[in-house]
This record gives C-alpha cells, structure tokens and sequence, in this order.
C-alpha cells in the first residue's frame, strides 16, 4: 500500500523504518504468493501496472475502514455490541423505553435484549452468553454478582371495583379466589408465594402463565385477582379497568437487580446502560411515591 502511494523505495523504507533490502523483498514474496506482478520496473524505478492498480483500489477503502474503526475503538467513545437479558416485567415494561433512549443517543450501539425467567437469565450471565442482567427475583448463584437498582412494591390486581373499595383485605380472606399466577421461576411468583405462605395462607392457584400479558387477559374475567408489579398495570389501571386491592397483613416488596458475571467489570458501554436503567426506575418509583 505504501509503494502504491509513493512508488520510491528509499522514501517508502524510510518510513516504514525498514531497509530498502526488506522492502523489496515483501513486494517480491507477495506477488509471489499472488503469481502476478503488481508493479512495472522501469530501470530502479517501480511503477503499478493494471492489476496493481485494480488492488490498491479495492484494498485502499478496505485499509481507511480499519483504521477508523480502531480509532474508533481506541477513543473511547459508546460504541459496540451488546447482549441483554431481563426478567418480564424489566423486559416488557422498562428496558425498551430506557434502551430506545440510549440508541437515540449513541447510534454506533447496537443491543439485542431477550427475556426469560429470573432462573434463566441468571443462568445465561454466568455461562457468559449475555453481558449483563436485569431480573425481579432473588438471585443464589455464586457465579455472578448482583447490584440493587430500585425498590418495587407488588399490588394484588382485581377487575372488580367492589372488591377493591371494600379493602383492605387480609390475605387469608382472598385465599379462595382464583388466582393467577406466573410460571415456575419467575421471581413474582416466588415473592408472592413466599410472603403468602409465610402467613400459613395457601391460595388457591387458578392457571399459570409464561408472560403477564396473558395473566391480564384473563383478569377481566370475575373473581380472579393477581399479585403484579404496577408497573405491568399501569395503563389499565389509569383506565380504571383494573382496581387494586388493598391488602391489610402483609406486604410483597422486593428489589429489582442488575446481573453481572462475578468475574467481568463494567465497561464505560455497559456502565452507561446501566445508569440510564436505574435513573429510568428511580424516577418512576419516585412518581410512585408520591401519587
């Protein structure tokens, strides 16, 4: 590439901080290897014949791109590809308007998200499949390390206006409804047993469902309550389709956490998404509080 550019041996070596003996002698092991002579001599000078100059044309635009991109790379700037995982409710409910913010900001980001289970997307941060995690549940695994985001406080959820305003309620007194719940390994459905359980309550389970969006079809229909976080609920609750029940004896708070494999540190990428995730439900959890 330099020889096509300034076809002088000396300037070329000279630049190159090689001799001129070296420089002659990689331009006769390349074409060599290709079979085809790339440069006219012409007495001591050098000078590109028409397949030479066919290759530097393809090869110049080739050699600018991976420049820019290490310097790109070097200069610190949010670029890169990302893998995340969450838990549904930080999957269908946050991390979209949070992540569609962040591209809109740094368009040489490029980030996949995919939802599971609290179980599955731990299990996938720690076999090193996903960079990062954002999960509802409680997380045991000693092969990652986990950082609080924000407290959310889960509401039992009614379709029914009359049972909402005749709360509140102790939970033994709803134990009979019909109840519906996520699947095995969702963190909701562990904190809602758990807390349920520890009162010596063993509600009735009514249907299971992999995704919240099926649980509130179903909750239109009478007699059926679920323990939800508000965030899932927002908008059918500001359309009074949904009401929430008060509960009087026991309360179904937890944290939402960010995954991390126990031996990886934040990048200044992962970082960055990281703070936008927690000022989105620090803000959110503060209109909460609030109303």
């Amino acid at each position: 590439m330099a020889l096509a550019r300034t076809p002088n041996m000396r300037e070329v070596s000279s630049r190159l901080f090689l001799s001129q003996a070296g420089v002659s002698s990689s331009l006769r092991l390349f074409e060599n290897e290709l079979g085809v002579l790339l440069f006219d001599r012409v007495g001591r000078e050098i000078r590109l014949n028409e397949k030479g100059r066919l290759l530097f044309a393809y090869l110049a635009p080739l050699y600018r791109q991976i420049d820019d991109s290490i310097d790109m790379i070097m200069s610190g700037a949010m670029v890169g590809n990302v893998k995340l995982g969450a838990s549904a409710t930080l999957a269908d409910y946050v991390l979209p308007h949070v992540l569609y913010e962040f591209k809109t900001r740094h368009d040489r980001v490029n980030i996949s998200l995919e939802s599971g289970s609290t179980k599955e997307i731990v299990e996938q941060v720690e076999a090193g499949t996903l960079d990062m995690g954002f999960v509802e549940g409680d997380v045991t695994s000693t092969g990652v390390r986990t950082a609080s985001l924000c407290k959310d406080n889960l509401v039992v959820i009614s379709s029914d206006i009359k049972l909402a305003e005749n709360g509140p309620y102790p939970i033994a007194k709803l134990a009979e409804k019909n109840w519906l719940i996520r699947q095995e390994g969702s963190g909701t459905r562990e904190l809602f047993l758990q807390n349920v359980m520890q009162k010596g309550v063993s509600p009735k389970i009514f249907l299971e469902f992999s995704n919240n969006e099926a649980i509130k079809t179903v909750l239109h229909n009478s007699g059926t309550l679920t323990c939800i976080s508000p965030r899932v609920v927002e908008s059918e609750l500001r359309r009074n389709e949904f009401y929430t029940v008060p509960i009087s004896d026991v309360q179904f708070s937890r944290f939402f956490l960010q995954v991390l494999h126990k031996r990886r540190n934040l990048s200044p990428l992962l970082q960055g998404i990281s703070e936008a995730v927690m000022e989105m439900l620090a803000n959110s959890f503060a209109k909460e509080t609030a109303s």
